[in-house]
Order: C-alpha cells, then structure tokens, then sequence
C-alpha cells in the first residue's frame, strides 16, 4: 500500500511532471485506485488480504460503493467514468477520441464547460485539477471513516 503522503504528492505534483495525457490518465486511475484501497483500510478491512484478492479498479470501486454507499454520491459515477475511459486507452493500440471523453469528464468532475478549455495546457491542468479533487475527496471520506470507528 502506498502512504497516504505519497499518493498527496503524485497527484498534486507528479501528475504536472507528464505532458503525455494517456501517461496522466494511467497515473491518475491508479492513484483513484490507491484511494479507493485507503477506503477499505479505513473499514478496518486486512490490506493483506485486499491484496490477495487482486481486485481490478472496478470491483474494488463496488466494493467501496456497497460499504458508503450514503458518502460516494456523485463521486461513484466520476469514479466509474474515468475507469471507462481509461479501459478505452489500456485495451486498444490505437484509442480514438479519449480525449474528448476525458476533457468531459473533467469538467463534470470540476463544474465546468468543456469551452473553457481552450489549449493543451488548459486541458491538461483541468485533467489533472479532477484527479485532485477526486484524491482528496476519497482521503476525506477515509478519514472521516477512521476517524468514527471506535478505538
């Protein structure tokens, strides 16, 4: 499992490093993976066996949704979004259009409209503003759940 700290600084500071956006779109579905992980943990559940499991993205997402299903409201379909999305880059040689998919999302993500990204830069910076805010929102959930079990 990667520290909670780490995971801050990849997605806040690594991320800007890449100018490749498939590169950012991977780093950033792992890092919402992490997240996700940091959910499960918060439950009290083994990361041991969490590991063991092997689970891809999207059952660890259900599984996550199933245990906060009252917390992860507009959060799950953003989750679920950006696992389509990078399902159509992972599995084919040549994606086509992720790009327009990608620059949706993140404006739904942030509240805004795909005109206001104008220039590559723009979309890259919007891209990488939605993994952020979608880190720290699965981090607050985390902590707020560790923080209301009962030592």
């Amino acid at each position: 499992m990667i520290p909670t700290q780490i995971l801050e600084h990849a997605v806040t500071v690594k991320l800007k490093d890449y100018d490749d956006m498939e590169l950012i779109l991977l780093k950033g579905h792992l890092i919402l993976e992490q997240m996700l992980n940091q959910i499960l943990i918060a439950h009290g559940l083994d990361i041991k066996r969490i590991e063991s499991m092997r689970l891809m993205y999207g059952k660890t997402l259900e599984l996550v949704a199933a245990l906060n299903s009252q917390h992860l409201k507009s959060e799950y379909q953003h989750l679920k979004k950006i696992n389509q999305i990078r399902n159509s880059i992972a599995h084919k040689l040549f994606p086509e259009n992720y790009d327009v998919d990608l620059k949706e999302w993140s404006c739904l993500v942030l509240g805004h409209t795909p005109k206001t990204i104008n220039t590559k830069r723009t979309y890259k910076i919007h891209v990488i503003k939605a993994f952020s805010f979608l880190a720290g929102k699965l981090q607050s959930m985390a902590d707020d759940i560790a923080s209301a079990k009962p030592a």
